[in-house]
C-alpha cells in the first residue's frame, strides 16, 4: 500500500536557521497522527512542508507516492491552518466560508449538491444555525470550527489540522474528535 505522507530526511531552515533537521515520517490511509512538541519545536513549519507551503532545504515529501512538486490532487487534502490570516477583512457569511473550500480549478462555479454539503459539513460543527452569521461576528472557538466545516467539506482523503481545538469549548472539541473520528 502507498503511504499516504512520506516524509525522508526533510530539513528546513528560514533565513539560514535551521527549523528541522532529518524528519522522517511515514503516515498510511486510516492513520490518526498527532505531532506533539514545545511551542517553537517545528510542528506547524513540518505540516506546512507536508503541503509544499514551505519549501525544504533537504530530503523529500512525497504524498500518495508521488514526489510533492508532482503532486496534482491536491481535492483528496484539506487542511486547516493554526491561525485565521484575515478573519474580518472581507464581509462574508459562514455559509459562503465553508462553499468557499468547494472552489477549485476544475470547480469555479457552485455545483448540485454544494448548499447540502455545506449545510452537512456545518451540522458536523454544530453551526448550522449560524449558516447565515457574518463570518466576523463568532467567537474564535466558532470561527475555528467554521474553517473545520470548510475542511470536512472538501470531502477530501487526508485532513491536516494544526492545532484543531485551540480556542474551542470542551464540549465542541468532544464533537470534532468524534466527527474525524468517524472519518
Amino acid at each position: 500500500m502507498t503511504a499516504v505522507v512520506d516524509c525522508r530526511d526533510v530539513g528546513i531552515a528560514i533565513d539560514h536557521t535551521p527549523i528541522l533537521r532529518d524528519v522522517s515520517i511515514t503516515i498510511d490511509a486510516g492513520e490518526f497522527v498527532a505531532i506533539l512538541g514545545a511551542n517553537g519545536a517545528g510542528k506547524t513549519t513540518l505540516m506546512r512542508a507536508i503541503l509544499g507551503l514551505t519549501p525544504l532545504s533537504s530530503g523529500t515529501v512525497s504524498l500518495y507516492g508521488t514526489p510533492l512538486d508532482h503532486f496534482r490532487e491536491w481535492q483528496r487534502m484539506a487542511y486547516v491552518p493554526q491561525r485565521l490570516q484575515s478573519a474580518g477583512a472581507v464581509p462574508v457569511s459562514v455559509h459562503e466560508v465553508v462553499g468557499a473550500s468547494l472552489i477549485s480549478p476544475r470547480h469555479r462555479l457552485p455545483r448540485r449538491g454544494d448548499r447540502k454539503t455545506v449545510l452537512d459539513a456545518l451540522a458536523l460543527v454544530g453551526l448550522e444555525d449560524r449558516r447565515k452569521d457574518r463570518f466576523d461576528s463568532l467567537s474564535g472557538g466558532q470561527q475555528r470550527r467554521v474553517m473545520i466545516a470548510a475542511a470536512l467539506a472538501k470531502q477530501a482523503d487526508t485532513y491536516v489540522l494544526d492545532e484543531p481545538t485551540a480556542g474551542v469549548d470542551a464540549e465542541s472539541q468532544e464533537h470534532i474528535a468524534a466527527t474525524f473520528e468517524s472519518l
